[in-house]
């Protein structure tokens, strides 16, 4: 005797499949967002802050040449038992020397981040790609899969049970080799 499915609940299988999209759609969207904000970390790392400390390196330059200049003046005004008082100057020279001394040093470290930030953003990507592969082929498959599944029960579902001679659901479909009905009189 052959057996029939047994369907439970193509809900079930529905669920199961809004589900699944919903995993696509939000690891898709989780790589994404993680894909921007990395791009902007490397864009921020690579270009805007290199550019920033050198106009910082060129900024506290022309103020450390303004300060020297005004060093050099309150120089010239010694006179014979007059000596200015050069504190501010060379305070203000000694920051602006700090100053560049910081903006060099953030330079150089930015330049020791730049490759070891690509290293580890390749590692990080490589290591994704599987992921970002699974959330848009592979998922798009197992969907096309269920689709499919769904399709085939439904229509499976909908069509009417076999009927025996009296008009009744039948088990099995009548066996064409042994011959019409028997009739009882």
């Amino acid at each position: 005797m052959a057996e029939q499915a047994r369907v439970q609940s193509i809900e079930a299988l529905n669920r199961f499949r809004a589900a699944v999209a919903e995993f696509g759609d939000g690891a898709r969207n989780a790589l994404g967002g993680i894909d921007i904000e990395l791009r902007r970390v490397r864009d921020w790392l690579e270009h805007e802050q290199p550019r920033y400390w050198k106009s910082q390196i060129k900024l506290w330059d022309q103020r450390m040449a303004e300060a020297r200049a005004a060093l050099h003046r309150k120089n010239l005004q010694r006179t014979d038992g007059f000596v200015p008082d050069v504190t501010q100057e060379k305070e203000a020279l000694r920051l602006c020397k700090m100053r560049i001394e910081q903006a060099e040093r953030k330079l150089a470290s930015i330049r020791r981040w730049v490759p070891q930030f690509q290293h580890a953003l390749a590692e990080y990507q490589g290591r994704t790609r599987s992921l970002a592969d699974a959330a848009s082929i592979d998922i798009a498959r197992m969907l096309a899969m269920l689709d499919r599944m769904i399709t085939a029960l439904e229509a499976y579902v909908s069509t009417a049970p076999p009927r025996d001679h009296s008009g009744m659901p039948s088990a099995l479909p009548p066996d064409p080799s042994s011959g019409p009905p028997e009739t009882t009189s």
